[in-house]
C-alpha cells in the first residue's frame, strides 16, 4: 500500500515513547507522512495492551542509543533532514543530549519541534514531575465527578489516558498550523503540548463559572417537551428485549415524537404518574437493543444508540464500512483491527492499514539514505509571519458543543469565525449549551435560514467564505441547498467542514445524537460502568475531542489548499472520536483478554499506580517498586509484595489526611498528588490563570465570567487570545445591517 494523503512528502522524527508521542506521530502518518520511529536499546520502552501494533503503525523503525557518540550523531543527522520531530521527554532532557530544539534548529531552520511533556517547561512547580498518565489525571482533576442531581462531588478512577489522547491531538492540529505558516515564510517553529495544559481542553465547557443559561430572558421549555425528554430518559433505564440496553439523548423534536407514539397523551401534558416506571420497563421488552435503535432513529429522528462493548464495536458493520475501525495485518499479532484516521479527509484520503515496522527493521535503508538526502532548504528573507489562518473566513453554523469547540480553536489560529444561530431559540433549547466559552472570539448572530433574505445573506456569505463548518443532519444539506456540489458552485476551492455523530460512509451515517450515544456505541460507557447497561462519563469527553480533530481535518485541509489549490471535504465525528480516544485499550485481535481497569471498583492502572482515599479525601500514588515506599519507616512493616503492599496501605491511609499522606510520601522514586476536582480547583491555580489558560472577563449581554483559553504552544506564532463572546446573537443588529450594505 502506498502512501497517500494530505502530508505525504513530509518526514518525521519520532523520538516518542509511551502514549502521546507516538501518537502524535502515528496520526501524522496516516495522513501520509514518512515517519521513522527511534526506539532505545532494547525496543519500546512500553507495551501494554499490545498498544504499538497501532503507535507504530506504517512507521519505519531504527534502534539507537543516545548515550553513545556514534548513535546521537546518527539522531542529529536525521533531524537535520526532518520537516518534523516529535519527543515527549520531560523539559531539558533533549536539551542534555543535543537535540533540543536551539540547536536542532541552529542546522535546520525549518524544522517543526513538537514536544510532549508530561507538565510544560514553563510549570516551575511540576515541570520535573514524573508524566505518569494517573499523576496528571489527578492533578487536573480527570477523576472527579459531580452528581448533577445532589451537586456532591466524587473522585473516581477512569483508565481511559486522555491527558495522552488529547495533548496527541493537539499537537497534531499545532503541527498543521506550524506547516500552513513555514508554507508562507519557510520557517520552522518549537511547539509544546504539555499533558497537564491539555486536560483543560477535556470538557472546557464545564470548567465556565458561573454556570449560564443562554436561553433567552423570558422564554422557558414547554411542559410538554419536559415531560416528554423525561419519558425517553428513562427508557435507558431498563434492559430491552434481549437485556441490553439503549441509550438515549434524542434532539428535542425527536424526544417530543417518539414520546407522544408511545406514551400517553396526559403523560406528556401534565406528568409521569408514579407507576410510570413499570410502564416503561415493560415496553423496552417488547424490542431488542439494536430494534430500539433503529425504530426511534428510522421512525422518529430520536437519537438512540445501542450499549455496546468496545470488542463489538471494532466489528460493528457500520465501523467498518465507514474506516472508523480499519483492519491491519500485523507482524507479530496477525489480523487486527485498529481506530481509523482521526478526521476523514474525503479528497486526499489517508493511509491507515500499513503495519508496524518491527524494532531496528529499516536501520539498513535509513543509513543508507542519510547519505543520499540532499540538505534542508535554508530559508531566504520572508514576511513576518502571521497566524496560520490569517486571512481565513468561517462560516459556522454548529451548534451544542463539539462543532463550536473547532470554530473557537480556528479562531485561536487567527480565522475570522462568524457564527450563526437559529432565532427561532426554542425550536432546540439545548443548541446554545457551552456558547459562553466555546464562541469566544466569534461573531455571533442570528441569522434565519428559512427566511428569504437569511438564504440570499448566506449565499453571499460561502462566496466569501473559506470554511463552510456545520453539524447538520445528512439530511438537511439538500434541504438547506448545501451540498458539497452546490457549495462547490458558488466557491470551487471551499472547504466543507461537518461534524456528526457517527462517520460517513457506514450504515449509521444518518443517525442522530449527542454526547451519550458516542459513549454507548463504542464500548466506552460499558467500561466505565462495567456492564452492559450504560454509564455516561462525568467529563463531556467526545464532544471536546470531536472539536479538536475537527480542527486538525480544517487546519490539514487548508494546508492541501495551499500545496495543490484544492479544496477538501473534512468530517469528524463522535463515534470516530470516541474509538481513538480509548487507546491502548481499542484494538482487536484473535485471543486478546480485554483486562484494562474498568467499572467502578477500578482505582488505578496497577497496584503501586492507583487511587487512595484518605480521611479528607484521596490521592494518586505512582511508584516503580515497593523498595522506596518501604524504606520510608511507618511503611516499612508492609509485604514487599505490590499487590499486598497496596492492599494494605489502602486499609491504613483512611487514618490520615491527604496532606499527611502527602508528606509522608516525598521521597526519591516515589510520586504522590492530591486528587482535585476539574470545575473548580485547576481554573483557579495561579498556573493557568498566568498561563492564560483560564481568565474571568465581562461577556457582554452575560456578565462576568471564567473561561477556557487555548495555552501559548507555538513560539513563532501563538494562539490568539480570544475576545469574549457576547450573548447569543449579540452582534446581529451590526453584521446584518453591515451585510446588507455589502450586497447592494
Amino acid at each position: 500500500m502506498e502512501k497517500k494523503g494530505v502530508l505525504k512528502g513530509l518526514r518525521v522524527l519520532d523520538f516518542g515513547q509511551y502514549l502521546a508521542g507516538p501518537l502524535a506521530a502515528m496520526i501524522l502518518g496516516d495522513y501520509g507522512a514518512e515517519v521513522i520511529h527511534v526506539d532505545p536499546p532494547g525496543g519500546p520502552r512500553w507495551n501494554a495492551y499490545e498498544a504499538n501494533a497501532v503507535l507504530a503503525r506504517g512507521k519505519r523503525n531504527i534502534i539507537l542509543d543516545l548515550k553513545k557518540e556514534e548513535d546521537l550523531e546518527i539522531a542529529k543527522r536525521l533531524a537535520d533532514s526532518a520537516d518534523i520531530l516529535i519527543e515527549n521527554f520531560r523539559p531539558g532532557v533533549m536539551d542534555r543530549l543535543g537535540l533540543g530544539y536551539e540547536a536542532c534548529a541552529a542546522r535546520n531552520p525549518t524544522l517543526i519541534y513538537c514536544s510532549l511533556p508530561g507538565f510544560s517547561r514553563r510549570d516551575p512547580e511540576r515541570r520535573d514531575l514524573p508524566g505518569w498518565e494517573g499523576i496528571i489525571g489527578a492533578e487536573a482533576g480527570l477523576y472527579s465527578g459531580v452528581d448533577f442531581g445532589t451537586w456532591r462531588r466524587f473522585i473516581r478512577f477512569d483508565a481511559l489516558p486522555l491527558a495522552s489522547n488529547f495533548a496527541a491531538v493537539i499537537a497534531c492540529h499545532s503541527i498543521a498550523a506550524a506547516l500552513i505558516v513555514r508554507e508562507k515564510c519557510s520557517r520552522g517553529q518549537f511547539i509544546e503540548s504539555a499533558l497537564y495544559d491539555a486536560c483543560f481542553e477535556i470538557d472546557s465547557t464545564r470548567t465556565s463559572d458561573p454556570p449560564q443559561s443562554m436561553i433567552p430572558g423570558g422564554l422557558e421549555r414547554s411542559r410538554d417537551s419536559i415531560n416528554a425528554y423525561s419519558l425517553v430518559r428513562l427508557m435507558a433505564q431498563y434492559p430491552c428485549k434481549d437485556g441490553r440496553y439503549i441509550q438515549t439523548t434524542p434532539p428535542p423534536r425527536g424526544a417530543q415524537s417518539i414520546a407522544e407514539a408511545l406514551f400517553p397523551a396526559e403523560w406528556i401534558q401534565n406528568g409521569l404518574p408514579q407507576d410510570a416506571g413499570e410502564t416503561v420497563r415493560q415496553l423496552m421488552l417488547t424490542r431488542t437493543m439494536q430494534e430500539w435503535e433503529d425504530y426511534a432513529q428510522r421512525e422518529h429522528g430520536a437519537g438512540f444508540a445501542v450499549s455496546q462493548w468496545s470488542e463489538e464495536w471494532l466489528h460493528d458493520p457500520a465501523a467498518l464500512e465507514s474506516r472508523s475501525v480499519v483492519p491491519v495485518l500485523d507482524p507479530i499479532l496477525g489480523p487486527t483491527l485498529q481506530p481509523g484516521a482521526p478526521s476523514l479527509m474525503l479528497k486526499s484520503g489517508d493511509s491507515v492499514g500499513l503495519p508496524r515496522h518491527l524494532p531496528d527493521e529499516d536501520r539498513a535503508s535509513i543509513l543508507t539514505e542519510l547519505d543520499t538526502l540532499p540538505p534542508r532548504p535554508r530559508p531566504e528573507a520572508c514576511p513576518p509571519p502571521e497566524p496560520a489562518l490569517h486571512g481565513i473566513k468561517v462560516l459556522d453554523l454548529c451548534q451544542v458543543v463539539a462543532g463550536p469547540t473547532c470554530g473557537r480553536l480556528l479562531a485561536e489560529y487567527g480565522a475570522e469565525v462568524v457564527k450563526i444561530n437559529n432565532p427561532r431559540v426554542m425550536e432546540n433549547f439545548t443548541a446554545l449549551g457551552g456558547h459562553e466559552t466555546q464562541n469566544n472570539g466569534k461573531t455571533c448572530v442570528y441569522l434565519d435560514l428559512k427566511s428569504p433574505e437569511g438564504k440570499k445573506m448566506l449565499d453571499y456569505l460561502i462566496r466569501q467564505a473559506d470554511v463552510f463548518h456545520c453539524n447538520f443532519a445528512q439530511a438537511a444539506y439538500e434541504h438547506l441547498g448545501v451540498t458539497e456540489e452546490q457549495l462547490r458552485e458558488k466557491n470551487p476551492q471551499i472547504i466543507l467542514s461537518q461534524i456528526n455523530i457517527h462517520s460517513l460512509g457506514g450504515g449509521r451515517e444518518w443517525m442522530r445524537g449527542h454526547e451519550d450515544l458516542g459513549e454507548a456505541v463504542t464500548g466506552m460507557s460499558c467500561r466505565y460502568g462495567n456492564s452492559v447497561k450504560p454509564e455516561t462519563l462525568p467529563l463531556l469527553v467526545l464532544d471536546h475531542m470531536t472539536g479538536q480533530m475537527g480542527c486538525l481535518g480544517v487546519l490539514l485541509a487548508v494546508y492541501g489548499r495551499l500545496t495543490t489549490g484544492e479544496g477538501q471535504r473534512v468530517q469528524a465525528c463522535l463515534s470516530r472520536s470516541s474509538t481513538l480516544a480509548q487507546l491502548p485499550f481499542m484494538l482487536g485481535y484473535e485471543g486478546k483478554i480485554w483486562d484494562e481497569p474498568a467499572g467502578p471498583q477500578a482505582v488505578g492502572y496497577g497496584p503501586l499506580d492507583r487511587i487512595f482515599h484518605a480521611a479528607d479525601g484521596s490521592f494518586y500514588l505512582a511508584a516503580k517498586d515497593t523498595a522506596a515506599l518501604r524504606a520510608i519507616p511507618l511503611l516499612s512493616g508492609l509485604p514487599e509484595e505490590p499487590e499486598a503492599f497496596a492492599e494494605a496501605l489502602a486499609a491504613r491511609t483512611p487514618e490520615g489526611s491527604v496532606e499527611g499522606w502527602l508528606k509522608l510520601l516525598t521521597v526519591p522514586g516515589v510520586t504522590a498528588r492530591r486528587c482535585r476536582y476539574y470545575q473548580a480547583e485547576p481554573p483557579e491555580e495561579d498556573y493557568a490563570k498566568r498561563r492564560g489558560i483560564t481568565r474571568r472577563e465581562y461577556h457582554p449581554g452575560v456578565g462576568m465570567l471564567r473561561t477556557t483559553h487555548g495555552p501559548e504552544r507555538l513560539s513563532l506564532t501563538p494562539v490568539l487570545p480570544l475576545y469574549p463572546s457576547p450573548a447569543p446573537g449579540g452582534d446581529t443588529e451590526w453584521f446584518l445591517e453591515k451585510l446588507r450594505r455589502e450586497m447592494e
